[in-house]
């Protein structure tokens, strides 16, 4: 009873803090950092003569930059739940339709809809990034779990980006496959993997909670590295009034 109610009183400070950092600009500092850096480091990259460069350092740069995409989609997906500029959801939305539109020309709205429908009805029909399949095959997942999200606008709307970065701004096709392409395509299967399939995957005797959800157990480093804190995925239902950073410590609390 003691370690429940210490529990309790723990959550509630940490819930207290984020609406006091809700009152500052905490979030919209924290938006606006991963944004430029993904943008100064993409301008960076799409510059660089590859030809010249060592392979393993091509490698490190896409990892790098897939990383940087992630953070980008984190933002926007914080910014769905009202969490970068709280006091402000005019702001704080039109800085969610920046980051979807940098990270693939995604619909905000379309994002915002299905995402609010996975938080009421999770691993139900009426999920949509739930694969109600038995097998819940990754790689079928995956695919319909895309396919529910494109459109023949964002598919029009790249290649024409593409095409005029290489014809227009002079960009090498390779920088762009290597930079822009690749990473953008690699973090959509990271956040899927670790934002989606690990913690919604049916398990052996069905689920544990409402939510249909559980949290991957790994140190906060590695949480960060591999998506954002998004793998406490169980502490972000629970809560979805807490930002992406404060997750380690909702998570620790349990």
């Amino acid at each position: 009873m003691i370690q429940s109610s210490s529990i309790s009183l723990q959550l509630t400070k940490i819930i207290s803090d984020v609406k006091a950092e809700n009152m500052t600009n905490k979030g919209i500092i924290i938006a606006f950092f991963i944004i430029t850096l993904w943008g100064s480091s993409l301008t960076i990259l799409l510059s660089l003569n590859t030809p010249k460069i060592q392979i393993p350092l091509i490698l490190l740069a896409i990892i790098w930059q897939t990383f940087l995409y992630t953070g980008l989609f984190i933002t926007a997906h914080d910014a769905m739940h009202c969490l970068v500029v709280a006091k402000n959801p005019q702001v704080n939305h039109w800085i969610g339709k920046t980051s979807v539109v940098l990270y693939a020309l995604f619909s905000y709205k379309n994002l915002v809809e299905k995402h609010s429908l996975h938080h009421q009805y999770p691993g139900t029909e009426d999920d949509p990034d739930f694969d109600h399949n038995q097998n819940q095959n990754v790689f079928s997942w995956y695919f319909k779990f895309m396919m529910s999200y494109w459109d023949w606008r964002q598919i029009v709307g790249l290649t024409l980006t593409f095409h005029l970065s290489h014809h227009v701004l002079h960009i090498s096709y390779i920088n762009l496959i290597l930079f822009w392409v690749t990473p953008s395509i690699l973090s959509s299967i990271q956040l899927f993997y670790f934002g989606t399939f690990l913690p919604h995957k049916r398990r052996e005797g069905g689920y544990t909670n409402l939510h249909c959800t559980q949290s991957t157990p790994l140190p906060v480093f590695w949480s960060f590295i591999t998506c954002y804190h998004f793998g406490y995925h169980k502490e972000h239902h629970e809560y979805p009034q807490i930002p992406w950073w404060r997750l380690p410590d909702v998570y620790n609390s349990n």
